[in-house]
């Protein structure tokens, strides 16, 4: 699942993930984001078996409604286990009052990144 506004981004990151081999769902922004991973979980096979709907969900920090972090926060409330990768064009230091309590429960990519660096970041995740 990706959460990004900013139409053009979020493209290239749902062509990158469909090259990867993954089916993508794409989210306008943190509060739509939150709605259709709640929607995902319920309609879930794999509430029983303890595992998320989505490999992976990645959020864009800085969205309309709700920031990427909220969006984290709540996502990680209905599902602890979530693997979130959460990109940011701020330096760590300038969302950490936003996310200090997610650090540990998310992976960060700062930007301007190129899609081999996002595509190795995914990568990670799977290992």
């Amino acid at each position: 699942m990706i959460a990004e506004d900013n139409k053009f981004t979020a493209r290239q990151y749902k062509i990158l993930l469909e090259k990867m081999g993954h089916k993508v769902i794409t989210t306008e922004d943190g509060s739509e984001c939150v709605k259709k991973y709640k929607e995902a979980l319920s309609k879930s096979e794999f509430d029983s078996l303890d595992e998320s709907p989505f490999d992976l969900v990645l959020l864009d920090h800085n969205m309309p409604k709700k920031t990427g972090a909220q969006a984290a926060k709540e996502i990680l409330a209905k599902n602890p286990d979530q693997k979130i990768l959460f990109v940011t064009a701020y330096q760590r230091w300038a969302v950490e009052d936003d996310t200090d309590e997610l650090f540990d429960k998310i992976v960060l990519l700062e930007k301007p990144f190129t899609l081999g660096q996002l595509s190795r970041k995914i990568e990670s995740f799977s290992v």
